[in-house]
């Protein structure tokens, strides 16, 4: 090889290597702000979800399940209600009993909820979301919605707070449905039934305790 094509090689790799090392140095400067943005991003996050943690121990809550949601009389062979209807009797209500068991805990901050903000799933059936039904709690006399259907379209409430449940203590508590006239075929009306479900969330633990019943239609 001659001395000219051997310098012409050495020139040619080391603008290689120049071009490489500025590419490297372009990358870095480009890419160091967002890695240090990023990190940033997480450490705020963390910082967050660490301020949002539970600030007390969940109690253990015994529950006890009683009576059923039936709409078999009120949606009719056509899967259609008449006029506005609660569906259950007095005698046939859902009721819910809560007993604080645990030796060591109160379950403070208490909610009564259809929507479960851990899992984040709701306790209406899909079949049942966009209907005409309505679901309700009593609590202390007051008729309170938890979940509130407005012309086919449903939307979950927060619900109600009981406040504490405190070691031994206890409360009962009793929950409706009402299904608003409805056209034909709203309903399934091949006597169908479904699981619907309540929670009951002690916010300072972030802890929630499923309760449920069968609807029929």
């Amino acid at each position: 090889m001659s001395k000219n094509k051997s310098t012409n090689w050495a020139v040619t790799i080391i603008a290689v290597a120049i071009a490489a090392v500025a590419c490297i140095a372009v990358m870095y400067m480009y890419y160091t702000p967002q890695i240090t943005a990023a990190n940033a991003r997480a450490t705020s996050l963390s910082s967050q979800l660490s301020s949002a943690a539970a600030t007390a121990s969940p109690a253990y809550l015994a529950l006890t399940e009683a009576g059923d949601f039936d709409f078999i009389d009120e949606i009719d062979a056509n899967g259609g209600v008449a006029a506005d209807d609660t569906g259950n009797d007095a005698t046939s209500a859902p009721t819910l009993a809560i007993v604080n068991e645990d030796t060591s805990d109160a379950a403070t901050n208490t909610y009564i909820t259809m929507w479960d903000p851990e899992s984040s799933v709701g306790g209406v059936p899909t079949a049942l979301e966009d209907t005409t039904m309505s679901f309700y709690v009593t609590y202390n006399g007051v008729l309170v919605p938890l979940y509130l259907n407005t012309g086919g379209v449903g939307e979950y409430t927060n619900g109600v707070n009981v406040g504490t449940v405190p070691i031994g203590g206890s409360t009962t508590l009793t929950f409706s449905a009402v299904a608003d006239a409805a056209a034909d075929d709203v309903y399934d009306d091949s006597g169908a039934t479904y699981t619907v479900r309540i929670y009951v969330y002690q916010a300072d633990a972030q802890s929630s305790t499923p309760a449920s019943w069968t609807l029929s239609t």
